[in-house]
């Protein structure tokens, strides 16, 4: 028999979930949204599954990371259950318990998470003031005179080995709360859940077509195409997601060239970065608008952790361009300073990146590939 969790619905309901008691599992959500069909079946029996504490079987659902979230479920509900709200909630849910040492919990919590952002920003603060050279050069902006890429490189292994590190050991836990995933047999479509598969059962070929549709999805996002009047927000997801690993490939491309391994003008990674700057800020230029409108599902019930990803991924791009302007202007203390605040703001972004909304990035596609979307 399966254990119940009594306090799964209280926890999800913090998370940004609303009347959950107020569905009569009439389906008219799962009817309505373009995305439920084949095995998949949301968000009506996942709402029943936190009305029952399944915590277990919530945890082993791929739909809390296939939903996009364009309220159409929670428009046409007739008990404003807000069934949107809750697959939202349950995606925070899951990364929360998905997380390594539920470091998660500091993030989605209220109060925790003022704290948890004060104390990263202020030790990042002390290691930039321990690394940086007072002897910088102040005739002509030169950031690596302001901090060594002895430095850089060293915190950049740090950082990259916690976040891989942090990132290996979810995506197990995921995989082994999701390795009881049906698979979907023609006899299967549409009857719901079939007999659990393990990675054994996923053929070469099968987990070859599944892999690439995973890819394909996360790349070109078609599947959010299917939500209606949710074109234009697809786009700025995809702005938000291809702008972002612009950005990251810019960063490699400099390092590339500051350690002699590219052989390639400085302007190469400056002129990446840039374009890519400009599609990530486009994106979320829409989706701060979205939010402050309030009108959609996106707009309605934002949760904090939401704003702080937005706020930390528009100032990381903000500082980036303030820091590139007084290097063009020839300001060197300004650069210099810019350029600290650039590092602070990134290193939060990136830290909290396996336990953030940001996690998502990973989540999604291995959730894709063990559903074996179609």
């Amino acid at each position: 028999m399966e254990q119940v969790n009594e306090n799964v619905l209280a926890e999800i309901k913090k998370l940004g979930a609303f009347d959950l008691e107020a569905c009569y599992s009439c389906g008219t959500c799962s009817g309505i949204c373009p995305l439920s069909k084949e095995a998949a079946s949301f968000p009506r029996r996942l709402l029943r599954y936190a009305q029952l504490g399944l915590e277990k079987r919530i945890l082993a659902a791929p739909e809390p990371w296939l939903c996009y979230y364009c309220g159409e479920c929670s428009e046409t509900c007739p008990r404003q259950a807000e069934p949107a709200a809750l697959m939202m909630a349950l995606r925070r849910f899951a990364t929360r318990k998905y997380s390594l040492g539920r470091m998660a919990d500091a993030v989605y919590s209220s109060l925790a998470s003022v704290f948890t952002w004060l104390l990263l920003s202020a030790a990042a603060v002390v290691a930039i003031l321990l690394a940086y050279d007072p002897k910088m050069n102040l005739d002509k902006v030169d950031f690596l005179s302001f901090i060594s890429l002895a430095n850089i490189h060293d915190a950049g292994i740090v950082l990259t080995a916690f976040i891989v590190l942090a990132a290996a050991i979810q995506l197990w836990i995921l995989y082994r709360n999701m390795r009881g995933l049906p698979v979907r047999r023609d006899r299967d479509v549409g009857a719901g859940a079939v007999p659990p598969v393990g990675i054994a059962a996923l053929k070469a070929g099968q987990a070859g077509i599944s892999a690439w549709k995973a890819l394909n999805e996360s790349v070109m996002q078609k599947r959010f195409g299917e939500c209606a009047d949710d074109k234009l927000r697809r786009l700025a997801h995809m702005a938000v997601s291809w702008g972002f690993m612009g950005m990251f490939l810019a960063t490699l491309v400099i390092l590339g060239v500051d350690y002699n391994i590219l052989p390639l003008p400085r302007w190469v990674s400056l002129a990446i970065g840039s374009v890519s700057g400009v599609a990530c800020s486009l994106g979320l230029g829409y989706y701060f608008y979205l939010r402050l409108k309030g009108k959609t599902a996106v707009g309605k019930y934002s949760h904090p952790s939401d704003w702080a990803f937005l706020l930390l991924l528009a100032l990381s791009i903000l500082s980036g361009y303030v820091m590139l302007f007084f290097r063009f202007m020839n300001m060197p203390m300004a650069a210099y300073w810019t350029f600290a605040f650039h590092l602070v703001v990134v290193f939060d972004l990136l830290v909290t990146f396996p336990f953030s909304k940001f996690a998502h990035v990973i989540y999604r596609p291995v959730a894709l590939f063990l559903a074996g979307m179609k």
